[in-house]
């Protein structure tokens, strides 16, 4: 099975193929049969289109956006190779384009799927088929069913999404992003799953849910104030009591960092702010660093706290771009 959902992955991405057959291939994605055998397809090619990505994919998914019907605004998303690996690879699943594929309407039902992207510097609300209610952050992919068929509500995340999940005992609502899964019946959880980020997070709110690390080769039940963080490079995976306040901080305009090295803070402000951080590679070690700032900051307010903390750069601010330069000599 292994080697047939990998095949099938790798001729739908080197073939052209119909409307129609994409939403084949998306009820495929989202059925539970082979579950693990099509996260692990997903993985690989993730890993495969590192470094690889052509424009012409990022074009293509613009312009699925920028078609969406379900979308709370107008706004033509701005797109950036920031959003990553993983999400080039879900590029790839959800927008190639024209022609053959091996599949049948005998084989799978026609389910259209509904691609919601949240531009940087916004957050939106979105009313789920069940009436489940997501909150999602800046530069965040939620891809979900039009309709939720079969034992499950299956959707996948690439970014930061607060989950409110109508209780349904005979249907889980399950949470799928690169190497996690959440599964809840009925109640409150945060995702953050940013391809940029080595680490998935996933927060209890409230209620209780199931957290599968690595294709469920490490599982956690968890119960309001705890945390699971996955971290990608290593295959490890932490456990931990957090303030739930400070995981849904976001939701509020706030900014809370625990232990977030330089990279992980400019790399959030980035998404918050629309805007892009320049500066060099050697800029900053990985020290790490506690900050909380008041909602409806700016990012001056909010580079001067740094400055401050930090210290050993200068920064200026043009348009989108805000260049970050270190006043250590030799650096």
């Amino acid at each position: 099975m292994k080697n047939y959902v990998h095949k099938i992955i790798e001729i739908f991405t080197a073939s052209e193929h119909s409307e129609e057959v994409t939403r084949e291939v998306h009820q495929w994605l989202i059925d539970e049969e082979n579950a693990q055998e099509k996260e692990a397809a997903l993985n690989t090619l993730w890993k495969e289109t590192e470094g690889k990505v052509e424009a012409s994919v990022w074009d293509s998914l613009a312009e699925v956006y920028g078609k969406l019907e379900t979308a709370p605004r107008e706004t033509k998303p701005r797109y950036s190779l920031r959003i990553g690996r993983y999400a080039a690879a879900v590029a790839i699943l959800v927008v190639a384009v024209s022609g053959t594929f091996l599949f049948t309407k005998n084989m799978y039902s026609a389910v259209a799927m509904i691609e919601n992207y949240t531009p940087a510097g916004d957050m939106n609300t979105i009313q789920l088929p069940d009436g489940s209610e997501v909150r999602t952050n800046s530069r965040t992919v939620l891809l979900y069913p039009e309709t939720f068929k079969g034992d499950t509500r299956t959707v996948y995340l690439v970014g930061e999404a607060n989950f409110k999940v109508k209780k349904n005992p005979d249907q889980p609502f399950i949470v799928k992003s690169t190497a996690m899964s959440v599964t809840a019946l009925g109640t409150e959880f945060n995702v953050t799953a940013y391809s940029e980020s080595d680490q998935t997070v996933a927060t209890l709110i409230d209620g209780k849910i199931k957290v599968d690390c690595n294709n469920g080769q490490k599982s956690y039940i968890l119960h309001p104030g705890q945390q699971v963080a996955y971290h990608r490079a290593t295959s490890e995976s932490l456990f931990a009591e957090v303030d739930i306040e400070d995981a849904i901080a976001w939701q509020k305009g706030m900014f809370v960092f625990r232990g977030a090295t330089m990279k992980e803070i400019l790399s959030t402000l980035e998404r918050r702010y629309a805007i892009t951080f320049q500066y060099k590679a050697n800029l900053f070690n990985d020290d790490k660093f506690n900050f909380r700032f008041r909602e409806h900051s700016t990012i001056e307010e909010i580079m001067e706290v740094i400055q401050e903390v930090v210290g050993g750069f200068e920064y200026e601010v043009d348009g989108e771009v805000c260049n970050v330069k270190s006043t250590v000599k030799n650096k």
